[in-house]
């Protein structure tokens, strides 16, 4: 999957070394001017990055090759191409530029991968809405579309820019014909008309948006610009009447591009079709619309992210396998199926697994995105077809043995020994049905990794920053029940030093708030029936802004993305898992399901429902309504082949509550254990409406 191309950061700063006279994008206007908080020092010497404010929203369709971002202020990106479209507005007073402007506002159209951007000037808005679609005959392609829906009219400009939202990119060369744009010789813009004016510029000339603030673009529809150093910008400028649209395409998938699109779908279809598509696997219905709103767009960025991933790419493997554990719990299995099938493909002496991620972890994840995989969807066609390469992997991690021996801190190991436990027992779950002596040998190897693993938790006993990882070892590893002391001991040291505003910070290495880090303190709170596990949902839904999206790190004083990818599929993911353990996990022996580890109070009184969600055990569904002051559950279990009774919990709403039977409704203790918005000890009071429908079923 092609996503933003890394940035330059030497020729980035020749961009910031021109703040003031070139119009650059919204983090680095931030970033280098002295009066903004975002400033940052930049050394003498060197390049620069972007460190404040790397947010941004994905945009592609399902099963796509290209992930193109549009940032906070609208600068859209497509893909790996050295190059942005930005968009200045001339109003009746002045020109307005949305990396400058204190009013734009954000925002998805049904919490689809469809961005809405729309920033004030006199009279009203001028929104900008961007989404991808499928074309029979030009294949894939974004359309950005500018609406002005003020009371005047106003000159536009689509602005094409030799940078990304990270950094600089690359333009050499830029043609402007009648009917569309080159750079560099591939054609990257769609035009609907001939523009009425443009403006063109080479570094040595300065920014084309010089020309366009002081009006001085010329009348031509068509010419060429070429710089060499990379630096070419122009501006194409269309006079749009009130209530009129301008939109413009750009061609996604690789290759020549003289062929249009047919026919462009609106976004608001668009953004049905996404709903189609989520709403046909796992639904979630909370009283919380936020919580709601931030799960579905996450659903819908790991859906997008799928698409091209390989177990063998140049992503890490442990990234890849939290995304397909996250879309394998919702059902999607169809597409994690495709990105589960490469593992062989990745393959290297000795059974190792990952490609060429360098990273110890590979192997593991690699093994463990395929285990879960069996797991959740029993795919046995597909693990038949893996089994070699699985059991290969398996044996590579006995050959690896002895962690501690090669003179490395506790921490890692920890880290290490619980992979490797994980990846050695899910490559026996998957290749037993089809080479039960391959398992069979598997499990022996898993005996000894446990060992290994239960002598070093047992011997740790320093508790810093390097040991917060461990707490995967809880989950997503589920190889250290959450009650251990060692878990307790981690999450005090967490809440007492790296929580900010219920983010939890990573302070070694690349340090910033960490959504993978909340997550697994979120997830390893709520299998100790932890409150405070909430706050890291809460957490996500703030910081997620109104595009629903997490960078890879964020900055704690601006809570902008500053590390890693603006638009993470593993945080995603990671938000996925936190939401879902909440409603459904697995207890630390396997043998039974937690619904509703905790309760929040603000959904006292209100209906949950959850159906068709995937675990491990099989595919539950349950709804709670309200009969007075307690909760009725209604539930259904269907089990996976061969699994027998499964022991039901819900101790967020009825600590005395459990069920082995597969279906069936309860009424339920009044939750006195939860204190109302009064703080008077009574439950609150129902919402009327919410009783229980007689013969109610998820059939």
């Amino acid at each position: 999957m092609s996503r933003t191309a890394p940035p330059d950061p030497a020729r980035t700063r020749v961009l910031a070394e021109r703040w003031g006279s070139w119009v650059l994008p919204h983090w680095l206007e931030r970033q280098a001017d002295p009066a903004s908080p975002a400033f940052e020092p930049a050394p003498a010497a060197g390049g620069v990055v972007n460190t404040t404010c790397r947010d941004r929203a994905p945009v592609g369709v399902l099963d796509g090759t290209v992930i193109a971002t549009v940032d906070p202020r609208g600068l859209v990106t497509p893909g790996e191409q050295g190059w942005s479209l930005d968009w200045w507005v001339g109003a009746d007073d002045r020109w307005h530029l949305p990396s400058r402007e204190p009013a734009v506002r954000q925002g998805l159209i049904g919490d689809a991968p469809v961005v809405e951007t729309a920033m004030r000037i006199p009279g009203g808005d001028l929104i900008q809405r961007v989404w991808a679609f499928r074309d029979s005959s030009a294949g894939d392609a974004l359309a950005v579309e500018l609406e002005n829906a003020s009371r005047l009219p106003v000159a536009l400009a689509l602005a094409v820019r030799p940078y990304g939202p990270d950094g600089a990119g690359r333009i050499d060369r830029i043609e402007v014909t009648d009917a569309g744009l080159d750079i560099d010789g591939r054609k990257v813009l769609w035009l609907p008309k001939p523009a009425a004016r443009t403006a063109w510029s080479s570094l040595a000339d300065g920014d084309a948006a010089d020309t366009v603030l002081a009006g001085e673009a010329v009348g031509a529809s068509h010419g060429t610009v070429e710089c060499t150093a990379g630096f070419a910008t122009a501006a194409l400028i269309y006079p749009l009447a009130h209530t009129a649209t301008l939109r413009v395409l750009i061609p996604l998938a690789p290759g020549d591009h003289d062929q249009r699109p047919e026919a462009v779908p609106p976004p608001d279809a668009v953004a049905r079709g996404w709903a189609t598509h989520l709403g046909q696997h796992t639904r979630v219905e909370v009283p919380d619309p936020e919580w709601s709103a931030s799960l579905s767009a996450a659903t819908a960025q790991l859906s997008l992210s799928a698409a091209g991933r390989a177990l063998t790419g140049s992503e890490p493997t442990t990234e890849t396998a939290a995304l397909v554990g996250a879309l394998d719990r919702l059902g999607l299995h169809d597409q994690t199926r495709r990105v589960v099938a490469t593992l062989p493909h990745g393959q290297r002496g000795g059974g190792r697994l990952g490609g060429a991620d360098p990273s110890s972890d590979a192997t593991s994840a690699a093994l463990s995105a395929a285990g879960r995989h069996w797991r959740i969807g029993r795919d046995d066609v597909l693990m038949a077809e893996m089994a070699g390469p699985l059991a290969a992997g398996g044996h590579h991690h006995a050959r690896r043995g002895g962690l501690l021996r090669r003179g490395r801190s506790a921490p890692a190991p920890l880290v290490d020994l619980g992979w490797r436990l994980r990846g050695i027992v899910d490559a026996g779950s998957a290749v037993r049905a089809s080479q039960p002596d391959a398992a069979e040998a598997l499990d022996a190897l898993a005996s000894t990794a446990r060992a290994e693993l239960d002598a070093v938790v047992d011997t740790t006993a320093r508790v810093d920053a390097e040991l917060v990882d461990v707490l995967a070892l809880v989950a997503p590893l589920g190889v250290l029940d959450a009650s251990h002391p060692l878990v307790g001991s981690v999450l005090d040291w967490v809440r007492d030093r790296a929580i900010h505003d219920g983010g939890v910070a990573r302070l070694t290495g690349a340090t910033g708030l960490s959504p993978e880090l909340t997550a697994l303190v979120g997830r390893a709170e709520l299998r100790r029936g932890e409150v405070s596990a909430l706050d890291r949902i809460d957490w996500f839904v703030r910081t997620g802004g109104p595009t629903r999206s997490w960078s890879q790190r964020l900055h704690p004083r601006l809570g902008t993305g500053c590390g890693g990818d603006g638009c993470s599929a593993a945080a995603a993911a990671s938000l996925v898992d936190l939401v879902l353990d909440l409603l459904v996990h697995e207890t630390a022996d396997g043998a039974g399901l937690v619904l509703c580890a905790v309760w929040p109070e603000s959904w006292l009184g209100a209906p949950v429902e959850v159906h068709g969600l995937r675990t491990a055990l099989g595919t539950v569904s349950f709804a709670i309504r309200w009969h007075g002051e307690r909760p009725a559950l209604l539930w259904e279990l269907e089990p996976h082949p061969g699994v027998d009774a499964v022991e039901l919990t819900i101790p967020g709403l009825d600590p005395s509550w459990s069920s082995s039977e597969r279906r069936g409704e309860a009424l339920l203790a009044a939750p006195v254990h939860l204190v109302d918005g009064d703080g008077d000890g009574e439950p609150a009071p129902p919402q009327a409406g919410t009783g229980p429908t007689e013969g109610e079923s998820f059939a």
